[in-house]
């Protein structure tokens, strides 16, 4: 197979319709773990069916594990839940989470694991780094381009899974806390409100400048790539995925039905590739939003990638849609097969038949003598066609019979039955597996003490200049957007001459403009700084290149939500992991935070996006500004573009704050706090590193800031 065709099936009946469509694989969620929780998810006993009857076909399915999984649903519930669908021959799971993955290659060992879209992976050396750990496959984030997929796919082989249909998120997959901060409904955890659906105001300066009807300026079109797909393909992308586990059966088949039709169209002949404009017609009647874009694969951001307005009602297509439940839903796909009969005098009867180049046989009775009529060739072909409500199809019967033979009908009925349950069982036992093998829970690792510091992270001079005269701060990060060549060895030497240590706080997201920027600015100091606190892995595995003898701390955005995790990143040589900030103060507890900074200030990005609301309102000036997104609650949530990179931080409308609880988060026994600075001015910059100060070092009861937020540190998520 050259490539793949992907569907969603967000309930058993899309998942069958989907396979009659034509699709190769479908990615489904069972009762747990899933990226899509309120969807009509399988049982486990609908999974096993499901499997079965995709590998009669010669297809595939794919189970979404694709959340953060805490340490106790580890230790209670993963094992069991994945074990009777590994051992019915389940083909691969979609993991996003790190000890999620590091726990299925250990128990399950012959379960093919595909990186989810949510792992963010940006480039080709977080790509071979998950080679090496034995990942299969990789989705890509939407985001990258048509090039950006082609060096990942030819620096490192390994499959590549690439959406061409469907809904298009406005955040980089797995750096969205739009959700779970404002109302408590992770994406990392499959329940996402959705709130890049709703209406906001765009203001810059004041002024409102997206005024009128055009108030979804964080909601996408859904994507279409029939026209590009041949690019796709030649990029290298093998596995071509339809977004849509949360939509009708309808959508899937029709979706399903039209891009086998064109992926079949390239691969017999590329050089007559044509699209229809009926079909897109077609495509647009089942769902879009305000017309389709193409993705990014060729293009950054853009405006026409917006829908800006409220999608309009669709009236349906009931005669496409008919169709496609006439012809998809509720039947099975037939698998032909071919069955030699022997019948010889004074020996039981024999049926073979051959599935994937493996004979299966059956014997029935002995045959009779005929007293009066022989049984004849017709009579022994129409009964051992009538396969009726199985997946197979007889096309052609051989009989090597003795003459003046007579068997019974009900024999030669019994003699099919069990030639086709032999065959199911066939299938069933072919993918059968039984080497599963269960992981122990971890302990707590007790990290030696070094001492409690206090962080501090700055996003321009003036917080900088607060930071360094503050004589209890060890290690000041500075974000590495506000870096430019003829300021960075004069800022290196002022924060050492103060006593303290200089991290560069990388990039949220790290692409190739990110790599190139990097090396215009940094390169050059990079033996001089002291340590980087990284936001993405593709960032670590590039530092390490370069041979850099310092210290690595991971953000809250390189998920170490478990003990699993935790484990492994701290493993690496000089790297401490950031406490997770969608664990409440039990699970933190429970999970262990030795070792390990703890955030407890700062306005939380909860969006990164390639999307910017300024250029979708035509307001860009490619000055690194700063403006606000203001909803209808009106909560306001700041936003600063980084143009070097081009690409949107979104911060939370309040500030965390957890400075008060300072007893209880050094009975944890982290190695650190730190407060991140984004938006402050000098005074409130230093109004709250003193009082930070007050609280974790003097023992002072301090209260905390107004109208800040205590996350999640007290609810937690579902």
């Amino acid at each position: 197979m050259k490539v793949e065709l992907l569907a969603p099936g967000g309930s058993y009946e899309s998942v069958i319709a989907a396979l009659n469509a034509g699709a190769d694989a479908v990615y489904v969620g069972g009762e747990l773990f899933g990226a899509r929780a309120s969807a009509n998810n399988l049982t486990k006993e609908q999974l096993i069916e499901v499997i079965e009857y995709a590998h009669i076909n010669c297809k595939k399915i794919y189970l979404t594990v694709n959340t953060l999984i805490k340490d106790n649903e580890i230790e209670t519930n993963l094992f069991d839940y994945l074990l009777p669908l590994y051992n019915a021959g389940l083909d691969a799971v979609i993991v996003q989470d790190m000890g999620v993955l590091l726990f299925i290659r250990e128990c399950f060992p012959d379960l093919a694991i595909h990186a989810s879209t949510q792992m963010t992976i940006t480039g080709e050396y977080t790509a071979n780094t998950l080679k090496d750990l034995g990942v299969k496959r990789l989705v890509m984030p939407r985001e990258l381009s048509l090039e950006e997929i082609s060096t990942i796919y030819k620096s490192t082989g390994i499959e590549i899974e690439s959406f061409v249909h469907g809904a298009l998120c406005y955040c980089y997959s797995g750096q969205c806390l739009l959700s779970s901060f404002i109302g408590g409904r992770s994406g990392n955890r499959g329940r996402c409100a959705q709130p890049c659906r709703m209406e906001y105001d765009v203001i810059k300066d004041g002024k409102i400048i997206n005024p009128g009807n055009s108030k979804y300026v964080l909601s996408p079109k859904d994507i279409c790539t029939l026209e590009i797909l041949p690019e796709i393909i030649e990029a290298g992308v093998f596995s071509l995925k339809i977004e849509g586990r949360m939509k009708k059966l309808e959508y899937i088949a029709g979706v399903v039905s039209i891009y086998r039709k064109y992926i079949d169209l390239y691969l017999n002949n590329p050089d007559n590739y044509r699209v229809d404009k009926k079909d897109l017609n077609l495509l647009a009647d089942l769902f879009n939003r305000n017309g389709f874009s193409s993705s990014y694969y060729k293009v950054h951001n853009g405006k026409n990638m917006i829908s800006l307005k409220k999608p309009e009602f669709r009236e349906e297509n009931r005669e496409f849609t008919t169709y496609l439940k006439e012809t998809y839903s509720g039947k099975q796909l037939k698998k032909h097969i071919n069955i030699n009969i022997t019948f010889k005098e004074n020996k039981n009867i024999v049926a073979t038949t051959k599935v994937q180049g493996n004979e299966i046989s059956v014997e029935g009775g002995i045959p009779f003598v005929a007293k009066n009529k022989p049984i004849d060739l017709e009579t022994i072909e129409k009964q051992m066609k009538k396969t009726g409500n199985t997946e197979f199809i007889v096309d052609k019967i051989t009989v090597d019979m003795d003459d003046g033979l007579f068997v019974p009908i009900g024999a030669l009925n019994d003699l099919r039955r069990q030639l086709i349950e032999k065959i199911y069982c066939y299938y069933r036992e072919k993918d059968k597996r039984n080497n599963a093998v269960k992981k122990k829970a971890l302990n707590e690792e007790n990290f030696q003490k070094q001492g409690f510091k206090l962080n501090v992270l700055v996003s321009d001079i003036k917080q900088l200049e607060v930071a360094l005269k503050n004589q209890y701060v060890s290690v000041i990060y500075i974000e590495s957007f506000i870096l430019q060549n003829n300021m960075i060895k004069d800022l290196i030497s002022k924060i050492h001459n103060a006593g303290k240590l200089l991290y560069i706080a990388m990039p949220y997201v790290f692409r190739k403009k990110e790599k190139d920027v990097f090396n215009k600015t940094m390169r050059n100091y990079v033996k001089l700084i002291d340590g980087v606190l990284i936001r993405n892995i593709e960032e670590y595995e590039y530092l390490k290149t370069l041979d850099m003898e310092i210290n690595y701390v991971f953000d809250y955005n390189v998920y170490a939500y478990n003990k699993i995790s935790k484990e492994y990143y701290n493993l690496h040589e000089n790297v401490i992991t950031t406490t997770p900030i969608e664990l409440n103060q039990k699970e933190l507890i429970y999970r262990g935070c030795s070792g390990e900074e703890f955030i407890v200030y700062g306005y939380i990005p909860v969006m990164i996006s390639a999307g910017c609301c300024l250029k979708t309102c035509d307001n860009c000036t490619h000055a690194n500004e700063t403006y606000s997104i203001k909803d209808r609650l009106g909560n306001i949530f700041k936003t600063k573009c980084v143009c070097s990179s081009c690409y949107n931080i979104m911060y939370n409308c309040n500030p965390l704050s957890l400075i008060s609880y300072s007893g209880n988060i050094k009975r944890m026994s982290p190695s650190s706090v730190r407060l991140m600075f984004s938006r402050e001015s000098e005074k409130e910059t230093e109004r709250i590193l003193n009082k930070a100060v007050q609280s974790f070092f003097e023992d002072v009861v301090v209260t905390e800031e107004n109208a800040s937020t205590r996350g999640h540190f007290k609810r937690g998520v579902l």
